[in-house]
């Protein structure tokens, strides 16, 4: 892990470059090129899904951002929310309806349910990515890095989670950059996403059962799509935060 984590060190130098393929046309998004997506759960025929081009949030949603959004919608606010949309846990570790705190305005907001998600990005504009989308960004390399990186970024995904929440979630921009052009899809918060609760597959996620998966050694994923299967949309986790997409046609 040492070595892992060493290798990934110098991975903030590589994103002074920008990769070709960046296409930011929305004020904080980033176009995603139509690419595939190879999905974790084995499909009929085997193949892999086509992922459209779509506009992705270049970095998780601060708390700053969900500032703006709760004063516009105070029904959003921790007092004032309805329990059927957001658990006790919503907003636990802000100050008030208004007031998140310390120094934490570029940490990405956390404690936020699938129902506060998807409510500020339709505000927004937008919407949230769906697993496929999320899935294809979240599997590109760093920037600077090549084909050969893949299993470096699976342990490295890996050296991530078994690492415990920190008492303060670091700011955004605090990871690495993806050739996508995208920051932090690892190594900083897990994400909401819109379709978070589609089942997959009826026994692949329980320990020590893979029927049905297409790769068995992907460790990283199973804990993924685990995690995903053990929330409800009211859920509100102090490590879960999320990011927009938009459909390429806006």
């Amino acid at each position: 892990m040492i070595g892992l984590t060493s290798a990934f060190a110098d991975v903030k130098a590589y994103s002074a470059n920008i990769g070709e393929n960046k296409s930011i046309v929305h004020t904080g998004m980033v176009k995603i090129p139509e690419g595939y997506f190879a999905p974790f759960f084995k499909t009929y025929g085997g193949s892999k899904i086509k992922v459209p081009s779509f506009y992705l949030d270049i970095y998780p949603v601060t708390n700053q951002e969900f500032l703006a959004f709760v004063k516009a919608n105070p029904i959003w606010s921790k007092s004032k929310v309805n329990r059927l949309f957001a658990d006790t846990n919503y907003l636990k570790d802000w100050k008030s309806d208004f007031n998140f705190g310390g120094n934490l305005s570029n940490a990405p907001v956390t404690n936020v349910s699938w129902f506060a998600a998807n409510a500020y990005c339709k505000w927004k504009g937008k919407r949230l990515p769906t697993l496929a989308e999320w899935e294809y960004v979240s599997a590109a390399n760093p920037i600077g890095r090549n084909s050969y990186d893949t299993v470096s970024l699976a342990t490295y995904i890996l050296n991530w989670y078994n690492k415990p929440t920190p008492k303060t979630i670091p700011a955004i921009h605090s990871t690495f950059e993806n050739k996508l052009g995208v920051w932090d899809m690892n190594g900083l918060v897990w994400e909401w996403i819109f379709d978070f609760n589609i089942p997959s597959s009826s026994s692949s996620t329980c320990a020590g059962i893979s029927i049905g998966v297409v790769n068995k050694e992907n460790y990283a994923a199973f804990l993924r799509y685990s995690f995903r299967s053990s929330l409800k949309a009211n859920y509100a986790v102090r490590d879960l935060g999320f990011r927009c997409a938009m459909d390429a046609s806006k």
